[in-house]
């Protein structure tokens, strides 16, 4: 099995975490700016050995796509096209809420959201 990157997207920020070969578990990997996310994208996917993308789906709390959501469905079509990889999304409401209450602050809650909600996603695809 290949492992699953998970990836919080934001305009100064993205917050990337992964799985683990059996797809059980998510820790955090790291944040990147958009810059050098676009520049290290391929060799982070090659050397983790990613099989396929959880990307953050930003909805309103009432579960309505916002301004957000359609900048982030264009980061989804040149991911998919850059990476060739499948990209699901996934509902990342109150991951970043969660986040902060885990850790206590700001600091690194854009890779821990994005390890908060590909956990979730790993719980709910499991067999």
């Amino acid at each position: 099995m290949s492992k699953i990157l998970g990836i919080d997207y934001g305009e100064k920020r993205i917050g990337l975490a992964i799985s683990d070969e059996s797809q059980t578990f998510a820790r955090e990997l790291g944040i990147l700016s958009p810059k050098d996310f676009w520049k290290s994208i391929s060799s982070v996917i090659e050397e983790n050995q990613i099989g396929k993308i959880a990307l953050g789906w930003p909805l309103n709390m009432k579960g309505e796509e916002t301004e957000k959501t359609k900048e982030t469905g264009k980061f989804k079509s040149k991911l998919a096209e850059i990476t060739g990889l499948p990209v699901d999304l996934v509902d990342e409401r109150l991951t970043s809420k969660m986040a902060e209450s885990i850790s206590g602050s700001k600091k690194n809650i854009d890779s821990l959201a994005a390890q908060i909600f590909l956990q979730n996603y790993l719980d709910r695809n499991k067999n």
